[in-house]
């Protein structure tokens, strides 16, 4: 199989969708704005919703989940941190799992509205595994990514979030004889998108 799946695409959709709606909801019950974007403001972040690789013969995304720290420079500029777990797929009792770390510098918008989107850039370190078939494995990814997405308060010290992550990697040269898209992504090509779009929550102090 090879990119994304009728399947993948719809499950993006939904959460995507999910993600929207919940951040109009918050939208319309926050009571007042916090002061999230001040200089100096920390957040302490967690996160879940849906992760998946786009190589040749990846198995359907399945789910993530993770936690982050954010540090405000200025009213328009973060940095921050973060780790995941993400299981990319699986066919039967086989798994394709990945834990990331990564930096991240990011950018935030202001609208008249409290809705805040962002666009971020960063490196990191994937953690790459295969299990449950015959020929198991594991490596440590170096690679890229990009961020997109929204924040908005929900209470005097919590913010409601959606992000999507596109993160750009070597192919870890694996034979899996299950997972055999991530040594062989495509004639000509060395590298691998993996996914995630994932519903966040944040505590500001």
């Amino acid at each position: 199989m090879s990119g994304f799946s009728p399947r993948g695409v719809g499950r993006i959709g939904i959460a995507a969708l999910a993600g929207a709606l919940g951040l109009l909801a918050a939208s319309a019950l926050s009571a007042q704005e916090v002061d999230a974007w001040s200089k100096g403001k920390q957040w302490l972040s967690v996160r879940a919703g849906y992760a998946r690789s786009a190589a040749t013969g990846a198995a359907d995304g399945n789910i993530g989940f993770g936690f982050g720290y954010t540090r405000v420079r200025s009213t328009k500029w973060s940095f921050s941190t973060a780790a995941s777990f993400e299981v990319l797929g699986r066919y039967g009792g086989s798994s394709e799992m990945e834990v990331p770390w990564i930096v991240e510098a990011t950018r935030h918008y202001k609208w008249n509205t409290p809705i805040r989107p962002y666009l971020g850039a960063g490196v990191g370190f994937y953690v790459h595994k295969i299990s449950g078939t015959s020929d198991d494995g594991a490596s440590v990814i170096f690679g890229p990514h990009l961020s997109g997405g929204f924040n908005t308060p929900i209470s005097d010290h919590g913010l409601l979030g959606f992000d999507v992550r596109m993160s750009s990697l070597e192919s870890d040269k694996q034979q899996n004889p299950v997972f055999g898209g991530e040594a062989v992504t495509g004639e000509g090509q060395s590298r691998v998108v993996h996914w995630s779009v994932k519903v966040s929550h944040s505590w500001v102090f």
